[in-house]
């Protein structure tokens, strides 16, 4: 598979001078497009970082973590999901601490009432997956402390992270077995194929394709029309990039799909759900 290496990158400014990174970093927003090597999904509208819901007097170290972190081939989802948690909390903290120019007060106790206030929002709201909301507000806030402890920020607690943080914060998550993988209802299908005619021709190809490869639909669309096929003989192989797992390249065959996970083994129609 030609340029797999470059395409993962598609639509970042991968020469861009020094000083145009500079600037983007200077902003309170970053366009993940202009910073090269940072994965994001081509097809999504939201492109940015935003740091405008992180209070002022902790912006900018907020902003040398995040900096920190591009360094470790996350992908700008996650980094968009950490500024969203590490908002709500320095929010928070500021709120309860209104003359608090630093975290050196932060404390256990903090924590404590951060957790009760999410775990308040998620019942009004009805969130079912708030424990999970609950995890990556606490893991992110977590990653920060250790930072700012590692770099001896002046803006660091006084009590250490292992003080401040306790394993007893983070809630039970369910985790489904490894083997299983879940399906959308053979029920909800059938209403698919039952209204084909209504959805737009543009689209059909990306039907067809979640239907027949079982491909997170992320990676359908990172589909180039002159790469994602391979013939061999008379079998053709479905051949891209699985975005989520970094794997270059994946073969996917009418075999592999007939005998892999993607398949249910009684109902050759039904798709599986990728998170």
């Amino acid at each position: 598979m030609k340029n797999t290496d470059i395409r993962l990158f598609e639509g970042t400014s991968a020469l861009a001078p020094l000083e145009q990174l500079t600037e983007e970093f200077a902003k309170e927003k970053w366009d993940a497009r202009l910073i090269p090597g940072l994965r994001y999904a081509p097809h999504t509208f939201n492109y940015y970082i935003d740091f405008q819901r992180i209070p002022e007097i902790f912006r900018p170290v907020v902003k040398e973590h995040i900096k920190c972190k591009l360094t470790t081939g996350v992908s700008a989802s996650t980094l968009h999901r950490c500024t969203y948690c590490l908002g709500n909390f320095l929010t928070f903290f500021v709120q309860q601490h209104p003359h608090a120019q630093t975290l050196q007060t932060l404390s256990k106790q903090d924590i404590d009432m951060f957790i009760l206030a999410l775990k308040a929002e998620g019942d009004v709201h009805g969130w079912k997956d708030n424990n999970q909301r609950i995890h990556n507000h606490i893991s992110y806030l977590e990653e920060l402390l250790c930072y700012l402890e590692r770099v001896q920020s002046p803006l660091r607690p006084t009590d250490p992270t292992a003080r401040i943080i306790w394993p007893s914060h983070y809630p039970r998550l369910h985790q489904q077995p490894r083997a299983q993988v879940k399906y959308i209802p053979q029920t909800v299908l059938n209403q698919l194929d039952a209204h084909l005619q209504h959805i737009h021709p543009t689209y059909i190809p990306i039907v067809i394709l979640l239907r027949a490869s079982g491909w997170r639909i992320s990676d359908v669309l990172y589909l180039k029309l002159d790469t994602c096929l391979e013939q061999d003989g008379d079998k053709f192989w479905l051949v891209g990039d699985i975005q989520k797992t970094r794997v270059l390249g994946h073969k996917n065959s009418d075999y592999q799909r007939g005998r892999s996970r993607h398949s249910h083994p009684d109902c050759m129609g039904e798709v599986a759900v990728h998170s």
